[in-house]
């Protein structure tokens, strides 16, 4: 027979299970329902892609939860621009450009219908470059020249103090180029009551007036009028015009430009490069005498010899990047649309040796590549008449070039376009100290080794080293060589050692 204690202490533990029992219901009919409800499908089975497709059109303010970025700031080394020298900026950098975008003055009086607008930048002690955009403007057919409604006005003495250089004292450059020699010869400026009858404003044609060197197939030379010509276009359109609040020249303008040259020069093997910011036809001003005169715009870019790769060519410099050159040599290598093509793994090294073939030869040059390519049987060395191909050609042979030869002249131009980290070997007239390769090779990151020849006893010379042939003796032309193979013995996946 059970006792009362028992009895009570077995009813309290009944009580105890029973009470625990319902708690554990209740939280399990939670849990559920808020398991269900997680899952639960919303009241209007709108899936979550149509109900985002049908925000769209819900003027509700319901917005979607913003993605969170997770990504913080790098540490501030990292977003610190790279130290450029004032002087290497100024010329080579985008200062350069901006130097011209903040200095300009209309040269019309304010009674003209057009004005005529020049800029300038003086980055050297000798003269102050400019180059003008002018406007409404028509060719005449007697004269052949762009005639502009546009007095010249005389300049103010505090305008003189800022310098601001008087349009008859523009900078005169050789072959007759230049701002002053266009402007002179070939636009007419003053008023004029029949061109009033005629022109209008707002006009958005454009003719980019090109007077070129007289150097045909000298591809230094008419680099630098086209880099001149594209820099000048740059500055162009990020300059705002106060007259309309708009760029001065846009991307939208290119289709309704036309590059006229002035010359009578005949073609050279880079005359589409002219069109590059240009999309109608090149023309000649001789052809446009017989055509209905249209009105428009005239552009008088900066002179080739202006350009800043030009200045201080025969003096060394520091400077170890230009901005400005790396856009040039992509604009033109994205033109003739040469891509850089996957390297393969074991491709050897390439040397180009420029073949000249009218002045300047190197003595014995076969004799001393084929001793060269023994030397070196793992390279692949060859001699290359560039003017044998067109340029779109010698842009790709030049682009695998690992390594650069020539003696001085234009064909060491080619250099620009090499891939960064390349060699560049210039064999230089005995006494003859030109820097412009040597600076160039440095603004693109090359390597750079040169060597001067020297005078061969009883070998003819005119005394120009313009013309003369050069000699080098094979020791240090083979000396020469070998530094410059072995600077590049681990380029890429191209692995050697040095000794």
């Amino acid at each position: 027979m059970t006792s009362p204690i028992s009895q009570a202490y077995a009813l309290q533990m009944n009580t105890r299970r029973y009470r625990t029992g319902i708690i554990v219901a209740i939280l399990l009919l939670v849990s559920f329902t808020l398991y269900q409800f997680s899952f639960a499908p919303s009241s209007s089975n709108t899936t979550q892609s149509e109900k985002q497709f049908a925000s769209h059109a819900d003027t509700s303010p319901t917005q979607p939860p913003a993605s969170l970025d997770y990504t913080l700031p790098l540490p501030p080394e990292y977003q610190q621009t790279p130290h450029e020298l004032k002087f290497c900026a100024e010329r080579f950098g985008l200062p350069y450009l901006k130097g011209f975008s903040n200095a300009s003055a209309n040269y019309c009086d304010g009674q003209s219908l057009s004005s005529l607008t020049c800029f300038w930048n003086q980055i050297t002690n000798e003269r102050s470059d400019s180059f003008c955009i002018g406007g409404p403007a028509i060719l005449g057919v007697k004269e052949n020249k762009y005639e502009m409604d546009c007095p010249p006005r005389t300049l103010t003495a505090e305008e003189l103090a800022q310098g601001i250089p008087r349009l008859n004292r523009l900078p005169s450059y050789w072959y007759q180029t230049g701002p002053r020699f266009i402007l002179e010869n070939y636009v007419r400026t003053g008023a004029s009551e029949e061109m009033r009858s005629i022109l209008t404003s707002g006009s958005q044609e454009f003719s980019i007036l090109i007077k070129r060197e007289e150097n045909l197939n000298n591809l230094w030379h008419r680099l630098m009028e086209l880099f001149s010509l594209f820099m000048t276009l740059d500055v162009l359109q990020m300059t705002r015009n106060p007259a309309t609040n708009k760029p001065y020249f846009s991307n939208e303008d290119m289709e309704n430009t036309q590059v006229v040259i002035l010359d009578d020069i005949a073609d050279d093997p880079y005359m589409e490069l002219w069109s590059l910011f240009a999309r109608k036809p090149i023309v000649r001003l001789s052809d446009l005498g017989a055509e209905t005169p249209s009105l428009g715009n005239i552009i008088v870019p900066l002179a080739g010899g202006s350009n800043p790769m030009w200045s201080g060519d025969w003096e060394l410099h520091s400077c170890d990047h230009s901005e400005l050159l790396r856009v040039f040599t992509k604009r033109v290598l994205d033109f003739y649309n040469v891509d850089d093509e996957p390297l393969a793994a074991d491709r050897p090294l390439e040397l180009t040796f420029i073949d000249r073939k009218e002045k300047r030869l190197l003595v014995n040059k076969e004799e001393y590549i084929s001793i060269l390519k023994s030397k070196f049987p793992a390279i692949k060395i060859e001699l290359v008449n560039f003017a044998a191909f067109s340029f779109a050609e010698q842009l790709k042979i030049v682009r695998r070039t690992d390594i650069l030869v020539g003696v001085h002249g234009a064909g060491l131009t080619h250099g620009m376009f090499m891939p960064p980290g390349s060699t560049m070997v210039e064999i230089l007239p005995p006494g003859v100290a030109h820097k412009g390769f040597r600076n160039m090779a440095k603004l693109l990151g090359h390597n750079y080794f040169s060597s001067h020849a020297t005078d061969r006893p009883g070998q003819a010379a005119t005394g120009d080293w313009k013309y003369d042939d050069v000699f080098l003796e094979e020791d240090r032309f083979m000396e020469l060589m070998d530094v410059a193979i072995k600077s590049m013995y681990n380029r890429g996946t191209y692995n050697q050692d040095v000794t």
